[in-house]
Formats: C-alpha cells, sequence, structure tokens
C-alpha cells in the first residue's frame, strides 16, 4: 500500500493533495489494521479496522476529487479513480470481516472480498494506469489497446464480486473473463513495450517478472470461477488461496509495484 499511493498517477493537483493525506496517515492505519487481526472478531478488531478504512475512504476521495477537477472520464483519469475507489471498497469489506459481519455469505467470502478488492482492485487497476502513463506517450494506437485493457480490469473487477455475491451465472464466468483479459494484456504490454525502455536494469526485470507471474494465477482464477457454473475442474479455495493468492500478492503486485517506483 505504500508503494502503490506513492505510485498513483493522479493529474490534479488537489487530488495529489489529498492522497498525500492518506499517505501520511497510512501507517497508523497499517498498524491498526495489524492489531485488529490479533483480537478476536468483534467490536473492537472493528473499529481497530476502521482506522485503516479511514485511510482507504481518504484514498476515495483523492479518487473522486480527480475526477471532478480533471472533468473527465477518460482512461488517463478513470483508472487512478478507480484504482483508489476499490481500495475503499476493499477497506469497508475489512471491517466487516474483524465484526464478524458476514453480510450473509460467510466469513472466508467477507475476508476474500476484502483482499480482492486490495489487489485485484486496487493494485491491478493502479497498474494498469502506470502502464497507460508510459503507453501514450510512446504511440496512440498502444496507448488506446492498454486503455481498453485498463477498462475491462474496472469493469471487470465489481462485475466479479457481484457474481460471487449473487450467485448469478452469467456473471460469475464474464466478470473473471474480463478481469483476466485485461490483466494479461497489461501484462503483456508491461513485458514487451513498457520494460525493454527502462533505463534501470533491476526496474526492468521486476517489471518482467511481475508481468509473467500474472499468468498462471489469473488463468486458475479464471477456472476457479467457471467452475462454479460449467462442469470443469479446478483447485479448491485452500490450494487457490496459496497459489492464485500468493503468486498474485506477492510477485504480480509487490514485485510489480517496486518495479514501477525503481523506474
Amino acid at each position: 500500500m505504500p508503494l502503490g499511493l506513492a505510485l498513483v498517477p493522479l493529474t490534479t493537483a488537489p487530488a495529489r493533495r489529498v492522497v498525500r493525506l492518506a499517505r501520511i496517515l497510512q501507517p497508523l492505519g497499517a498498524l491498526a489494521a495489524v492489531v485488529s487481526f490479533l483480537l478476536p472478531a468483534g467490536t473492537t478488531a472493528a473499529i481497530l479496522a476502521g482506522g485503516w478504512l479511514a485511510v482507504c475512504a481518504l484514498a476515495g476521495v483523492a479518487g473522486v476529487t480527480e475526477l471532478v477537477c480533471a472533468r473527465s472520464v477518460r482512461p488517463p483519469a478513470l483508472l487512478p479513480a478507480a484504482a483508489l475507489g476499490f481500495l475503499t471498497v476493499g477497506g469497508a469489506w475489512m471491517v466487516a470481516n474483524r465484526s464478524g459481519l458476514t453480510l450473509g455469505y460467510g466469513p472466508v467470502v467477507a475476508e476474500l472480498t476484502a483482499v480482492h478488492f486490495h489487489y485485484a482492485g486496487f493494485v491491478a487497476t493502479l497498474m494498469s494506469a502506470l502502464a497507460i502513463s508510459v503507453l501514450l506517450e510512446r504511440s496512440p494506437r498502444l496507448g488506446r489497446l492498454g486503455s481498453a485493457a485498463g477498462l475491462l480490469v474496472v469493469l471487470g473487477t465489481p462485475l466479479t464480486a457481484a457474481g460471487f455475491a449473487t450467485g448469478t451465472a452469467v456473471l460469475m464466468v464474464v466478470g473473471p473473463a474480463l478481469l483476466v483479459a485485461g490483466v494479461l494484456i497489461t501484462a503483456g504490454l508491461t513485458a514487451f513495450v513498457v520494460a525493454p525502455r527502462v533505463s534501470s536494469p533491476v526496474a526492468r526485470w521486476l517489471l518482467i517478472a511481475s508481468a509473467a507471474a500474472v499468468v498462471v494465477p489469473m488463468l486458475l482464477g479464471l477456472d476457479y470461477a467457471a467452475a462454479r457454473v460449467l462442469p470443469v475442474p479446478s483447485l479448491d479455495l485452500r490450494a487457490m488461496a496459496i497459489v492464485h493468492g500468493d503468486l498474485n500478492a506477492i510477485v504480480y503486485a509487490l514485485v510489480g509495484l517496486a518495479g514501477w517506483a525503481l523506474r
């Protein structure tokens, strides 16, 4: 999260000022979140998790400010704002999880929804926005392709969540398909267009490693979603958390953001 908030490519000064405040408060919110996980789910844990939600909500305000000040919903403005908005949703679901409220979906679903809006929502959308900012400088055609991929991520993230929340078969397949397509296209553009032109060898290989590492977990995610409505084999939830979750969180997200930061 510190890496991500430092990299959000906001285009307006008011939005940057708001996200700067979120960055200042982020360590306190993170500490409160960690402590909340050391306690049993309940009121105290939820109040502590609320410290993290406050940081996320402030970031969300920065996203709204960006759209208002930019007076545009074009991808260069929309994607950073959407990334910050998804972060706010993730923070809210973390509070629900730590409070013990399941909203009818069970504690595992509440926890995984919080996780997905931090990673598939915030990080994947953010890295699409970062790629667009570079691709638009390369050529209009590459910029349009990157923008289309970013919009797939923005659209696929809430559709995936809605599909699993409602059990709607169409959404459970279409949402992940859009999300996976957007992430993989962005990863390909990052590996083959952005990374080769990065001057720092370390940053270059971090970006390539991140782009390569996301392929298998995203395809596993699509397979897992399809298996909920179609007679196809898939990993169970625990195996998905280990393979899909860890590869996305550690290699795709953390290594990828480190590469963008060094760039």
